[in-house]
């Protein structure tokens, strides 16, 4: 349920089973959960750097107002950066909403330093929440949208001119902790799922031009709706600089794959202690989907390439604390059957997991991707 390595707390996807189709009592139990399973590390709320709320919405839910009620339910956050993500559906039925919670707290019990810096461009979420949020070398920034301090949105339905919005907002808040764009290790996109391919390809190419060097670990993923109307795309986004404000060293596997289109960032990215798998999928050699409408052989063929880069990378599945799989499929069953084959290929206690359906993903053909956060303990044997 909870992992501790180095100073970063993992913890499993809370979530309730016993209050089927209840949004709100959902949410208080899989809050409730989050401050124990802290404890046990000798942590607590003041120690979360990052919550991520996926949660059904099929457009009766204003997410600032459920915003609002989280923070009501976790009291105690200091400076926190938060992403709520709406889906048409959970994997069971009857399941709103999953939170996955990220603390950092020392391995000997003390409190990391913490800068939080929130923007005054851009709207904000309700306080204690942040746009970024430093722990030593660790940059973390919530969820960005392309919106007004009073909350409309800008450039509506525009998804180009609302990523460069975006990028001039994440430019502003990392630069105030420290750090830059050619920084960032971890980079998360949402967008509509009706966006026009021709301005999909614009976005690739402003992310290939605003940041430079060899760019982050990028995860792309298609959202039956982007809150609130009229949003396109979003972003969250992790960063990492030297305490001492020296850039960090990065390595990633495979090299090269920067030119905009489809298979942008879909890279894993070693710094320091931290490692980023983003955009993993079955890939052919000339960069398709491979097997297209085979869950099966799709899913085998993404943890393939997710040991692969591992291994390229110098860690292995072994150092996995958390993945997160999106996935083209509409029966329990299906989601078990995937389940089962991502299981397999971790030893226990393995990683804590989260899976995600969708009605379609960003290739074509393509029927599950995933990513992965893996933590380097400094102290294991070599």
């Amino acid at each position: 349920m909870a992992m501790h390595t180095n100073d970063m707390i993992v913890l499993n996807p809370q979530l309730d089973l016993d209050h089927p189709d209840d949004l709100d009592t959902q949410t208080v139990v899989a809050c409730g959960h989050i401050g124990p399973l802290l404890a046990e590390f000798g942590a607590g709320p003041a120690d979360i750097v990052h919550l991520r709320v996926s949660y059904v919405n099929t457009g009766e839910v204003d997410e600032d107002v459920y915003r609002a009620r989280v923070l009501e339910l976790m009291p105690g956050l200091d400076g926190a950066v938060i992403d709520m993500v709406p889906f048409d559906r959970l994997v069971l039925p009857e399941l709103l909403v999953e939170i996955c919670t990220y603390a950092m707290k020392a391995q000997d019990g003390h409190r990391l330093p913490r800068k939080a810096v929130t923007q005054d461009t851009l709207y904000a979420p309700e306080r204690p929440l942040a746009h970024g949020l430093r722990v030593g070398s660790m940059v973390y920034t919530g969820l960005q949208s392309a919106r007004s301090t009073d909350g409309a949105v800008l450039h509506a339905g525009d998804a180009p001119a609302q990523l460069a919005v975006l990028l001039d907002h994440l430019a502003a808040t990392l630069d105030a902790l420290g750090a830059d764009l050619a920084d960032v290790v971890r980079l998360n996109l949402h967008y509509d799922v009706t966006l026009p391919d021709d301005a999909w390809q614009r976005c690739l190419r402003l992310l290939a031009e605003r940041i430079p060097g060899g760019g982050p670990a990028l995860t792309a993923i298609p959202l039956p709706r982007v809150f609130p109307d009229g949003c396109a795309i979003n972003l969250c986004a992790w960063a990492m600089r030297g305490d001492d404000g020296t850039r960090l060293p990065m390595q990633r596997h495979p090299e090269g794959r920067t030119a905009p289109g489809p298979l942008l960032w879909r890279q894993t990215l070693v710094c320091e202690d931290m490692v980023f798998a983003g955009g993993l999928a079955a890939l052919a050699a000339d960069g398709t989907v491979a097997a297209p409408g085979d869950h099966i052989a799709q899913t085998r063929g993404t943890l393939d390439a997710m040991e692969a880069s591992l291994d390229a990378c110098g860690t292995s599945l072994r150092d996995v604390h958390k993945t997160n799989s999106y996935y083209v499929l509409n029966t329990v069953q299906g989601f078990n059957d995937n389940l089962q084959l991502r299981s397999d290929r971790f030893t226990k206690p393995g990683p804590a997991s989260v899976g995600l359906p969708l009605d379609a993903l960003s290739l074509p053909g393509q029927s599950i991707e995933m990513e992965a956060i893996s933590i380097l303990d400094k102290d294991a044997p070599q």
